[in-house]
């Protein structure tokens, strides 16, 4: 009896990583990899442009540059670089709209040196007035370096079509004018209110261990709770994730520009990052268009000549989402191009794909993930993020697993809650001056 008992348990897959939780909140998630040879490293704020309001637009991008201009132990301009740079590796940080990520990889002898750059940059940055001042014109080329590439800006436009005036409509690192009123003592703020231990997580990746890692996270926090503490800074306003209503389906955005290409985005509102019908919308995108053997790849590149680069894209938010196609093509062409993308749209929302052709995009998929998993940062993303982001981090095997699951019974459904051509939206950006002409294309 006993024995058939044990068989009949559920069987424990033990996880790849190990998470521990410090005194003062700190989330720590590590994953050994012996047989690599670095080490990456990154410390995952929860916080990005969502949480702003709009006189205060771009201010968790520009903190983040704040922070490399000096720290407690590094004051000086390029100190964190140079350090990491010493030993081959590397430190990088980026904005996006629910996290601020501060990541860095070296060789795996140097991993103390990776814990410690990115720990003066989250937990002991100086932020001087001067540097504010300094750093503010270089902020304000970035903007506009995105705006002069079409390739990017594009996705802009559509994320303003879609959200309009919410946060998710805006660009992360604001504007100009929002840019250039920010002040110290609202950047002060900001990192008091979103850069304390309790909101951020530390993720590891590679040849090390958990038990070192814990060792030199707790050993951080000497004084970070009294840093900055005599510098009086206004209380930032406490952003809720308000929903976003997006704009009438059918609304088209045209951005004049002399240009000799053209770019657009069609696109609708898509899942939320917990929604299960997330990885049929992900097989759903390959289908479409993720590869050179998608079908829009097959279609306008191959058969008809009409683009260069054709692909699906997609983003997931706490509670909403985006699903669409974007394009380069000739603006001569400008008129067919849409029509063929709406044409295979409306060709996977009325014909179910065949079960061959799921079967190749989930191996794509499968594929591509497991390839990137072996990968030390991709793994420490991967980590950190499902700390941040999701109820559970969940693994490589678990979400193949929900991807085998997916029939195209789910393709077809979830093509016609999501991806049907009545519900698009359209922004377009080239030598165009007529809205018109791109809103008779769209379906009534």
């Amino acid at each position: 009896m006993a024995s058939g008992l044990a068989a009949r348990r559920p069987r424990v897959v033990p996880l790849p990583y190990q998470r521990s939780v410090l005194p003062n909140g700190l989330r720590l998630v590590t994953q050994e990899m012996p047989l690599a040879r670095s080490v990456a490293a990154g410390l995952f704020v929860g916080v990005g442009s969502r949480h702003e309001d709009g006189a205060h637009a771009g201010l968790s991008h520009l903190l983040e540059h704040l922070v490399f201009k000096g720290t407690a132990r590094y004051p000086d301009p390029g100190g964190l670089s140079e350090a990491v740079e010493a030993c081959g590796g590397g430190v990088n940080a980026s904005t996006d709209r629910e996290l601020t990520v501060y990541s860095a990889k070296v060789p795996a002898e140097a991993v103390g040196r990776a814990l410690d750059v990115i720990s003066e940059l989250v937990f002991r940055p100086l932020l001087r007035r001067s540097d504010l001042r300094g750093e503010k014109p270089v902020i304000v080329d970035e903007i506009r370096m995105y705006e002069d590439s079409p390739g990017d800006h594009i996705f802009t436009l559509f994320d303003q079509l879609l959200f309009g005036a919410h946060p998710l409509g805006r660009e992360i690192a604001g504007t100009p004018h929002s840019v250039r009123r920010a002040t110290r003592e609202r950047a002060v703020a900001h990192w008091r209110r979103w850069y304390r231990p309790d909101q951020v997580v530390l993720s590891v990746a590679g040849a090390t261990t958990h038990a070192a890692t814990l060792q030199t996270a707790a050993a951080w926090f000497g004084d970070v709770e009294g840093w900055l503490g005599a510098v009086e800074a206004p209380a930032p306003p406490d952003m809720a994730l308000i929903p976003p209503e997006p704009t009438p389906a059918g609304s088209v955005r045209v951005a004049f520009r002399t240009l000799a290409q053209g770019n657009l985005c069609i696109g609708m509102p898509g899942v939320a990052r917990d929604d299960p019908d997330r990885w049929a919308l992900d097989l759903l995108g390959t289908v479409l268009g993720d590869g050179m053997s998608s079908r829009l790849f097959l279609e306008l590149r191959e058969r008809r000549s009409l683009v260069y680069d054709v692909a699906t894209f997609a983003a997931t938010y706490a509670d909403c989402g985006t699903f669409g196609v974007h394009a380069g093509f000739d603006p001569d062409q400008a008129d067919t191009v849409l029509t063929a993308i709406l044409e295979q749209l409306e060709r996977v929302v009325q014909e179910p794909i065949s079960a061959a052709e799921l079967e190749r995009a989930r191996a794509y998929t499968r594929g591509r993930l497991q390839l990137r998993m072996e990968e030390t940062g991709a793994v420490a993303a991967w980590l950190g993020t499902g700390e941040s982001l999701l109820p559970r981090i969940l693994t490589v095997d678990e979400v193949i697993e929900r991807l085998e699951a997916v029939t195209t019974e789910d393709l077809l459904r979830v093509a016609q809650r999501v991806a049907s051509p009545d519900q698009a939206r359209l922004a377009v950006l080239g030598p165009f001056r007529s809205r018109r002409r791109f809103e008779r294309l769209l379906p009534a």
